[in-house]
């Protein structure tokens, strides 16, 4: 292994978190100097990695120096990568001196926990000292997880990332870590925000998450949580997975995640309360009934087309006989007697599977009425929710074509 493998496994040893904190880089070597102000792109207990706007020589010793938290250590220069551009900018990669929780992360991996060893004085003076100030731990999110399912969980935060910003979540229970990818589907400011699992592959990151549940049910423990902007990417870059949620085994807080963009942040969080107590405000009914699809396809070619629900909700439905590629996001009308309403795809079937030719939506209007009639109907007949099956000719005349 030659040195510069050795240095990219000495960063790479402990988990490493996708976190902005702006520091300030100087030169240590007289015959190099410089001093940049910069951002991390990542970080953990062996060092980080951060873009600059200059070459720096590798090997070189650095100071570096939280401002904010008046706090400051040494590093060497392990990687210098250029990145291109105009103006030019480098990625470097520092390795720590001292190992450790530098960055005042309060809830840091289980790895980060490192040998503790005398750290060089210089190293243990804060910058203020003459003041005789204490130095200040970073500043960080804080996160309190209140629902979680096998494909969602919502948190609760005064800081929430935008929508659609692709975030790690690293959640310790019983000594345990859990490592999850997601993307953020609803953020209310100053509350919290909605998180789908978006992990690949997904039977994977299932087993994750079922094992995550058991440790927090069995002891009803408090879980450690830190959640931080996931590396290289970019919200506006963020996948929407095609996954369609399993029949027989339906994820409420998924499918509510999923058409919360839709919702005022009360209709969320009241439907999100509703779900605490084991009920579901919008009860899903299984029914095949014809409806009339149009919009464009994603090559912008016409849809128009009869098709037909397996189930539907107040605010949604699951339909299937799709001709035409859709991806989540795309807006169709659906047409029933004499209404006519705008849905939001919130999921696609994938190809070569059974959902294949499904799709899942909600509507756009969240007091929409478009199924107001159908399940007044339902619950006038005495038939429970999630029972109904009408039969293609019994609900022929729903279409008004």
């Amino acid at each position: 292994m030659g040195p510069s493998e050795k240095s990219q496994h000495a960063i790479r040893r402990s988990t490493r978190l996708p976190l902005e904190v702006p520091v300030l880089v100087t030169s240590l070597n007289a015959a190099a100097p410089f001093s940049e102000q910069c951002n991390t792109t990542l970080v953990n207990a062996h060092g980080c990695g951060l873009i600059v706007p200059r070459a720096i020589t590798h090997g070189i010793q650095v100071r570096l120096e939280i401002v904010s938290a008046k706090r400051h250590t040494t590093a060497r220069v392990a990687e210098v990568v250029p990145l291109g551009g105009d103006p030019e900018t480098w990625l470097v990669g520092l390795e720590l001196d001292v190992p450790g929780n530098f960055w005042g992360i309060e809830y840091a991996p289980t790895d980060w926990r490192v040998e503790e060893s005398a750290a060089p004085a210089t190293e243990q003076k804060h910058l203020n000292q003459e003041s005789g100030e204490a130095a200040k731990p970073a500043r960080s999110r804080r996160w309190r997880l209140t629902d979680i399912s096998l494909g969602a969980c919502y948190l609760e935060t005064a800081t929430p990332f935008p929508a659609d910003t692709p975030v790690l979540l690293s959640i310790r229970a019983l000594d345990t870590e859990c490592l999850l990818d997601g993307t953020v589907r609803v953020s209310h400011p100053q509350t919290g925000m909605a998180v789908e699992f978006t992990g690949a592959p997904a039977h994977e990151q299932r087993q994750k998450v079922e094992g995550l549940i058991g440790r927090l049910t069995s002891k009803h423990e408090v879980p450690k949580i830190f959640v931080g902007r996931k590396e290289g990417q970019h919200a506006a870059s963020a996948p929407v997975p095609a996954a369609v949620p399993d029949p027989e085994s339906p994820d409420p807080l998924l499918e509510l995640v999923r058409s919360g963009p839709s919702l005022t942040m009360e209709q969320f969080l009241s439907d999100l309360r509703a779900q605490r107590l084991g009920n579901r405000r919008d009860p899903r009914i299984d029914l095949a009934l014809p409806v009339l699809l149009s919009g464009n396809d994603v090559s912008g070619r016409p849809l128009d087309q009869r098709v037909m629900t397996i189930n539907i909700s107040r605010r949604g439905a699951l339909l299937e006989g799709i001709h035409g590629v859709l991806k989540p996001g795309d807006v169709v009308s659906l047409a029933r007697l004499h209404k006519k309403e705008q849905f939001r795809v919130a999921w696609v079937g994938e190809e070569d599977t059974p959902a294949a030719g499904q799709i899942g939506v909600a509507a756009v209007d969240p007091n929409t009425s478009f199924w107001s009639e159908v399940l007044e109907a339902t619950a006038q007949s005495g038939l429970e929710a999630a029972s109904v099956r009408a039969n293609d000719r019994g609900a022929g005349g729903e279409t008004g074509h």
